[in-house]
Formats: C-alpha cells, sequence, structure tokens
C-alpha cells in the first residue's frame, strides 16, 4: 500500500467487505481522494484473438467489489480492464486508459512491453540467445 494526501494505492491487497465476495483481489486499486473515485483495475495478457473477451470477463468479474466499495467507502468506482494481447491487440485500452488520464504514447509502451514480454518467453521455451 501506498499513500499520501491525494491518493491511496493498493496492489496484491484483499479488500474487505461486508459480506464474502469472490473476486475482492484485483491487481491495483486507486483511490482519489481530492475527486473521491476509485479506481479498481485488472491486468491480463491472453493471446491476441482473446483480449475482447478478456476485457469483459474482467469487468464482470469486478462489478460486486465495485458496488460494495460504492457502498462502503462512500464512494464512486470504475472498474478498469488492462488487456493487452500477447503479441500486443488491444481492444478498448486507449479509453480504459484514458480513464485514468494516461496518454497514447504510455499505451504504447504498455503494447511494447507485453511483446516483450512474450518475445522472452518465447525465448526461454525455445532455448535461443539473444
Amino acid at each position: 500500500m501506498s499513500e499520501n494526501e491525494r491518493a491511496k494505492i493498493l496492489w496484491d491487497f484483499s479488500i474487505q467487505t461486508d459480506h464474502v465476495i469472490q473476486a475482492r483481489r484485483p491487481d491495483i486499486v486507486v483511490k482519489d481522494k481530492e475527486i473521491d473515485h476509485t479506481w479498481i483495475i485488472d491486468i491480463a495478457v491472453p493471446g491476441d484473438s482473446r483480449t475482447e473477451e478478456k476485457e469483459r470477463e474482467k469487468i464482470e468479474k469486478y462489478q460486486e467489489l465495485a458496488r460494495e466499495i460504492r457502498r462502503l467507502w462512500r464512494t464512486s468506482a470504475t472498474v478498469i480492464p488492462v488487456v493487452v494481447g500477447a503479441l500486443g491487440a488491444v481492444a478498448n485500452l486507449e479509453e480504459h486508459m484514458g480513464m485514468l488520464d494516461i496518454q497514447k504514447k504510455e499505451v504504447d509502451r504498455v503494447q511494447f512491453s507485453a511483446l516483450l514480454g512474450s518475445a522472452r518467453i518465447l525465448r526461454k521455451v525455445l532455448d535461443i540467445s539473444g
């Protein structure tokens, strides 16, 4: 957890709720204290053909947690899926990252990072040096 007067950021953290919620451990939760808004961010790197499907899964998966956060923390809450295909394909990533005020060049870096990670895995599996 990291916190200052403007925001609180939680990662790898289970959100405490009043009742049982299966999906209560997203990758990142950001609470902006100035605008009183919370973003529930979950990240996935599926095969390129599954990016849209995975986005829908992430949004649906965390809706109950978003409702509970709205109720308990008395804040607005939005689920942001960050989904980049293993070869860099994206569906709505620019739109989702825009909600976090992240610019296009940063979206490009996320795509590039996913592609480099996939290349690293392939080299390791195929035992290719370089």
